[in-house]
């Protein structure tokens, strides 16, 4: 089972339902953390355990100030870019290329960095 922080679960033994707060491992195995309401927490067995919900994304893309940011920065790349092309003789088509790799080059390294700071899901 994959779980992530911030899932739901419930204990078989008594149908609690908890929060994953996290994973530890001991000699006879190992167990989850759920925090169950009140701030409890509780370590359970994988076996005693039935999912029932993710935790919920994180807002869209398109709303972060670092996203609008990165595309700020992205427009000032392909301007440069493209226009420094152009002032070297580059045609029209060429520079609007060179503008639109340069953009692509820094949406793309934004994405990169995000995707390594997702939250992960974890096997146990």
């Amino acid at each position: 089972m994959r779980l992530a922080i911030g899932d739901v679960v419930r204990d078989r033994s008594d149908m609690a339902l908890g929060a994953v707060a996290g994973a530890a491992e001991q000699a006879d195995g190992s167990v989850v953390v759920i925090q169950l309401s009140g701030g409890e927490l509780r370590q359970v067995r994988r076996y005693d355990l039935e999912l029932v919900g993710r935790r919920p994304e994180s807002e869209p893309d398109g709303g972060s100030v670092a996203s609008w940011g990165v595309r700020g920065v992205a427009f000032v790349v392909a301007t440069l870019g493209g226009g420094a092309e152009l002032a070297s003789g580059g045609g029209w088509l060429l520079s609007f290329l060179v503008g639109l790799g340069s953009s692509s080059a820094v949406t793309a390294a934004f994405q990169a960095v995000q995707r390594m700071a997702a939250p992960r899901r974890i096997h146990v």
